[in-house]
This record gives structure tokens, C-alpha cells and sequence, in this order.
């Protein structure tokens, strides 16, 4: 974030009881990535150390207020706020849950939750639950008399809606407003497209008559994409969107590659990086490793102009592991290599978005099926594709995690491969797969790279299992508030 992004109030919050100090205009992964907090939750299973990426969200969920799976990448600091891990027991200073790790991952493999000689209805089984609901962590539930709200929604019409501020999402809403349309552009960031900006994009100005929603998710889309909802990150109210037309300008996004250690503490997308590095604080990033596809000395060029010290730059598929334990420490390279590091940024393999074009294109009732995007809704720039493959080393290692929130690894996908199961569909259910916050952003692509090096099939081939509406971003509070603005559909 740039400097001229915030007040330059200072706040303080508590991180686990430690006093942190933040700026207002600030997130709050941001803030404690900046007092030197690294590791913010950690693993459903195995209980690993997980933080700020940019692309798992489990690493970013925390418990705020008194309220659990809180994303604290989208929250902005306020005074006061007290801000706890999930995923410890009993307490962040003694969590036993941590000798989960010395457990055979086999041993926990999915499906070990309901074993044979435990039979669900019985006494035995009934305590066996209590015990897994310990060992999963998660946050504590709110208490029975914590007071509740409805945020109240609000309906747009608009002839034009633009989700992303980047230079395509611009010049959609520009040439739109030129036109005399009416346009509402949504936005993550509080700047749209400061990413673009800082990477050396030139941005247009955006004219005053298109009206901006920034810090703002678009969620879900509805009824073949006729309807659309904005959730802000910081819980106000969401709006319900009725446009005659839908671009979708959301870029494309890094996926880690499928490598022992890409989960870790300390390995960033390049959005989350150059966030931290435009920081009010100036977050240095020391010892940076840039790996990607494509050229990447302009890119490293770029965030050593930004304050990070790059001491490498590599291909995403030469790498063999990323190395650490807390946090990162080195990676190795196929050809033997080894170099030590703190941070490792992902620049590619760049792949699309595939929420909302999923929701928007998608048929059916109990599972939704993909279709073809209906001619109102039009994906442009980056969204537009085309999409990188996932890559995964020299070689596929055991060890590497698909979906690092539920601990699914490659080896779990081996034996069922193994055994013929093979449909993306039954191995989520098998393993949980993408069942976590993520939603199956990236972890389903991951599924896909993992399956092609197992059977030797083509990534595209075995589809993906339905992006449901809406994302993570709607709070049932704002949801609720949405309850009275629109018709329930009336079947035949």
C-alpha cells in the first residue's frame, strides 16, 4: 500500500496478547506481517505453520473480536481490535495440537474419521467426535448471548458492471460511460489496479460519472449472471447488482508450483509482495527468492526498485522444494542446487479466475455443471486468457501438498489413482480437496496438474468440481441484509 493510502493514525491491536502497532488504512495480516508475525493459523490435520500467500486463504483466517474465520488480509486495523490464532489448543503459547505432526500421514489420510470399528450413534463414537473437534481446531464459537445485526443491502441497477480496477477494467468502464451507460466498477483494493501501477502499468483516470465500489469482493453471480453481489471487506453493506451488462476484468493470478514447501510461511503471489513492499513501513523482504515463468528480470527489477533484496531468479519448474520449517529457508532445484532465502515470490504459472465465469456460465441444481458464458457477461484482459499450466518440479513429489489447509498431499492422490478412482468429484469427497476456505482456488488446479503426472491425461481433461456462490467475502450479516431485495425464483 502507498503511504498517501493512509491517515497516518496510529493504532494499536493485540496479536495472541501482544501489544502491535498499526496504521489506519492497514490490514491486518499486513500489520503483523510488518511486526514480524509470520505463521497466523496453521493446518486442519497435521497443524502446520500457514501465513500470508495471496493464495491459500486458511492462512489468513484468524479469530477477531471474539469471532471465528475472520480473513485478515481483508480487514482493515482498528483500535482495540484483539486478534487470536485458530487452530491451537489450548492456547497459542502451548499447542499441543502440534504433535500432529509426528503422526504417518497415512494415518490421518481422508476418511480416518469414521473408522469401521466406530460405528456413528454410539457412545464410542460420540467421544471420538468431541476428540476430533479439539484436534481440528478451527475458532471458538460465539457465545450464545453475543448480539446480533443485519446489514442492511442495497439494489443497484446499472447498465454496465466492471469487476476489476486494473488498466482492462478501466477501459471497459470508461467506454462505457462515454457511451452515456450507466457503470459501477468493483474493486479488491482500495486503489484499483495499484498493483498494475506499481508494476509500471499506466492507468486511465476514471471518469467521475462511473461510480467506484473499492475494498469490495464481487461475491457471486446469480441466474446466469443477471445478478450480482459486492461484499465490502470491512462488513458494511452489500450491494445486489442487476446490470444489462458484465465485464469481467479480474486478471489472471500466480499459482505456487506443486512442490514440497509452496504452502509455507514466506512464499508470496506477486500482488501480495508488492503490497508488502508499498507498506507505509517499507517492508523490505530480505533475501528474496522470484521464481515464474516468462521473463522475470523486469520483474525483478521491479520489486528491487520497491525495497526487496532478490538474490535469485529461477523458473517455477526447475524448482524441486522450497525448504523450511516455521517459515522458509532456502529452495532446491532439480539439478542439485541450493540456495538460502526468506522469501520466495511466485510469478507465474499465471492461471485464470474461474469463479465467477463458473457461476455465471454454470446449469443445473444439486451439481452445477460448466457451461458457456451467456453473450451479457464478457471477460476481457488478462481474464480473458490464456491460462498457464500448473508445473510441479522435475519430478512429482510425494510429499507436496494439493490442498495445504485440509493436508491433502500428493501421495494420498497416488493411492487412489492407484486404486481407479480417478473423477475429480469423488476424489474431493475422498480427501476433502478444496473443501477448505479456498473454495478450490488454487487447490482444484493443483488436483488437475497432480492427475495429469499420475496418468499421463491432459490437466483440461478431468474438469473441476462446481465453484458455488458466493465466495468467502459475504458475512451471513450482510447476506441477511440482502434477504428483501430480490424475488425468490418461481419454478414451472
Amino acid at each position: 500500500m502507498a503511504a498517501d493510502e493512509h491517515s497516518g493514525e496510529s493504532v494499536t491491536i493485540r496479536w495472541n496478547g501482544r501489544r502491535i502497532e498499526a496504521r489506519v488504512g492497514d490490514d491486518v495480516a499486513t500489520s503483523l506481517y510488518a511486526a514480524g508475525v509470520r505463521v497466523l493459523n496453521y493446518s486442519r490435520k497435521f497443524h502446520r505453520p500457514l501465513g500470508l500467500s495471496g493464495s491459500f486463504v486458511a492462512g489468513v483466517k484468524g479469530q477477531v473480536d471474539g469471532l471465528a474465520n475472520v480473513r485478515l488480509d481483508r480487514l482493515p486495523v482498528r483500535q482495540g481490535l484483539i486478534v487470536e490464532a485458530q487452530n491451537v489448543w489450548p492456547h497459542p503459547g502451548l499447542d499441543l495440537l502440534q504433535l500432529a505432526r509426528l503422526v504417518p500421514r497415512r494415518w490421518l489420510a481422508g476418511g480416518f474419521e469414521h473408522p469401521m470399528w466406530l460405528p456413528s450413534g454410539t457412545r464410542r463414537f460420540q467421544i471420538w467426535e468431541r476428540l476430533l473437534r479439539i484436534a481440528a481446531g478451527g475458532g471458538r464459537a460465539m457465545a450464545p448471548d453475543r448480539p446480533g445485526a443485519v446489514v442492511a443491502g442495497e439494489a443497484l441497477g446499472v447498465d454496465v458492471a466492471v469487476v476489476g480496477g486494473g488498466p482492462a477494467g478501466r477501459r471497459a468502464a470508461i467506454a462505457a460511460a462515454a457511451a452515456g451507460q450507466s457503470v459501477v466498477l468493483i474493486s479488491r483494493g482500495t486503489i484499483p489496479g495499484a498493483v498494475a501501477q506499481a508494476l509500471g502499468a499506466s492507468l486511465p483516470e476514471l471518469p467521475s460519472a462511473v461510480r467506484l465500489l473499492a475494498g469490495v469482493e464481487a461475491a457471486a453471480l446469480y441466474r446466469g449472471g443477471r445478478l450480482l453481489i459486492a461484499a465490502p471487506f470491512d462488513g458494511g453493506p452489500a450491494k445486489l447488482i442487476e446490470a444489462a451488462r458484465i465485464v469481467l476484468a479480474t486478471g489472471r493470478r500466480s499459482t505456487p508450483p506443486l512442490v514440497r514447501g509452496a504452502d509455507l510461511p514466506g512464499v508470496l503471489d506477486l500482488p501480495t509482495a508488492i503490497g508488502l513492499l508499498k507498506h507505509r513501513a517499507r517492508i523490505r523482504l530480505e533475501r528474496l527468492c522470484l521464481i515464474g515463468t516468462g521473463d522475470l528480470a523486469p520483474l525483478a527489477d521491479r520489486l528491487a526498485h520497491l525495497g526487496a533484496d532478490v538474490v535469485e531468479t529461477v523458473a517455477a519448474g526447475s524448482v524441486c522444494s522450497i525448504q523450511g520449517g516455521r517459515h522458509v529457508r532456502g529452495v532446491l532445484l532439480g539439478d542439485g542446487r541450493r540456495f538460502a532465502c526468506d522469501t520466495v515470490v511466485h510469478a507465474g504459472p499465471w492461471r485464470l479466475d474461474p469463479v465467477l465465469p463458473f457461476q455465471a456460465a454454470a446449469a443445473g441444481e444439486f451439481r452445477l455443471t460448466a457451461g458457456n458464458l451467456p453473450p451479457h457477461v464478457e471477460c476481457h484482459g488478462g481474464a480473458a486468457g490464456p491460462a498457464e499450466p500448473v508445473v510441479h518440479g522435475p519430478r512429482l513429489d510425494d510429499r507436496a501438498l494439493v490442498c495445504p489447509c485440509m493436508d491433502v498431499t500428493v501421495a494420498e492422490i497416488r493411492r487412489l489413482v492407484d486404486a481407479g478412482t480417478t473423477h475429480v468429484e469423488e476424489l474431493k469427497r475422498l480427501t476433502g480437496c478444496g473443501m477448505g476456505p479456498c473454495q478450490g482456488v488454487p487447490c482444484w488446479d493443483l488436483l488437475a496438474a497432480a492427475l495429469a503426472a499420475l496418468t499421463g491425461r491432459q490437466p483440461d481433461t478431468f474438469g473441476h468440481p462446481s465453484y458455488r456462490a458466493p465466495r468467502g467475502a459475504l458475512t451471513l450479516a450482510q447476506a441477511a441484509g440482502l434477504a428483501g431485495l430480490v424475488q425468490p425464483e418461481v419454478g414451472p
